[in-house]
């Protein structure tokens, strides 16, 4: 059973990247969730960890994109235009200096690591003074917990053992050094066309085998919720935000 962000990524970051490309808006909720919140003087935004860079695509044009990715595969696919920078690292310990960000984000990338202070207390650093901080992952005991760490796991070889955000991540990120300026569980609905293609978008995202695609589809439907409308086919996923500042 792998435990670790780069242990799980190293094996089964090729489905990952290809579910991002098949569907590159399902989850433009989640992007909006983090990069909404950013101070508009923010010209200089970590991504930690980045996958292959998503993220540039949400922020405006004048920010500086710097993504800190520890796994290679998604570090040779972030973006290296003029405009951004990349750095292929651990998010315990990034090879930048004290106080380069003006703004760090952290996407659904935090619930493989093992050592969550850490993490804060690194980007504590990275930060100047009065910079923020946003981390949205998973909840403890929300539907995409149960998701996550039930269906998955039992349907992908490497298996899911999540460590979400829970009631200890804010007393974390305060032992950190930094002001919590907001603690909630956000809707982030997630996009398809149809079903089938919301199930085989999570297949790959989440390396599910041995499942067909309306069948991951249907579990998502009775596990975290589904409806179809206007738009086509919603997921209903959850995201905690917490958004901090330097102190």
């Amino acid at each position: 059973m792998f435990d670790n962000y780069e242990a799980i990524f190293a094996r089964r970051a090729d489905s990952y990247q290809q579910a991002m490309a098949d569907f590159p808006h399902a989850r433009d909720a989640e992007f909006a969730l983090v990069v909404d919140p950013l101070d508009p003087g923010s010209a200089t935004v970590f991504d930690m960890p980045a996958g292959a860079g998503y993220l540039r695509a949400y922020l405006p044009a004048d920010k500086r994109y710097v993504a800190v990715e520890p796994v290679g595969y998604f570090f040779d696919r972030c973006p290296a235009d003029p405009g951004t920078g990349r750095i292929q690292s651990p998010v315990e310990a990034v090879d930048a200096p004290d106080g380069c960000a003006d703004a760090i984000v952290s996407l659904a990338g935090l619930h493989h690591a093992p050592d969550l202070l850490a993490i804060f207390r690194e980007c504590h650093r990275l930060l100047r003074p009065g910079g923020m901080l946003v981390v949205a992952d998973v909840a403890e005991g929300s539907p995409p917990d149960r998701f996550l760490n039930i269906y998955v796991h039992e349907n992908n070889p490497t298996g899911h053992e999540g460590r979400f955000l829970n009631a200890a991540t804010a007393p974390l990120l305060r032992q950190a050094g930094f002001v919590v300026l907001s603690d909630a569980l956000v809707p982030v609905p997630w996009r398809f066309a149809g079903a089938v293609d919301a199930g085989s978008y999570c297949a790959s995202l989440f390396g599910i085998e041995g499942r067909e695609p309306a069948e991951v589809a249907d579990a998502m439907t009775k596990i975290v919720g589904t409806a179809a409308d206007a738009e086509g086919f919603r997921v209903d996923w959850s995201l905690r935000r917490i958004i901090c500042r330097k102190g």
